[in-house]
């Protein structure tokens, strides 16, 4: 019973930040927090921009959400992956290893994540594409 209550209110807290961020714009509104990272350093961390993102991911502008965190869309893809692996095993009778728990998968993600935060706070062409509109 306290894990379907827990499950549901994760649920409830998950699409009701949804809808938070699909109404209000974080460029616009004060309610969400500014990054601690780069406001202590002035340097972009990897997630900066991520709220942007989300939501014009919710308002379905794909070109927005590139633009504000380009490692987003993949993190996205990575665990929508992770939740449709084992569901189309079971459909299809498939006996797919998942891809994210290889041994390396975890240090190859950690590498690309650390190369795309060096990357994003070079101000020159063509890094400075990566920093967040």
């Amino acid at each position: 019973m306290l894990k379907l209550v827990l499950k549901t209110g994760l649920w409830v807290v998950f699409f009701g930040l949804a809808v938070l961020f699909f109404i209000l714009d974080p460029v616009e509104n004060a309610l969400f927090p500014r990054c601690v990272f780069n406001a202590l350093t002035g340097y972009y961390c990897p997630g900066c921009g991520s709220q942007r993102a989300i939501h014009s991911l919710l308002h379905l502008n794909f070109a927005g959400v590139v633009s504000h965190n380009f490692l987003f869309l993949p993190a996205v893809a990575l665990i929508v992956y992770h939740y449709i692996h084992p569901v189309l095993n079971r459909i299809f009778y498939w006996k797919l290893p998942n891809v994210l728990y290889f041994k390396n998968t975890p240090w190859i993600i950690f590498g690309i994540i650390i190369l795309f935060w060096i990357l994003r706070n070079i101000p020159a062409g063509p890094f400075s594409v990566l920093a967040p509109e």
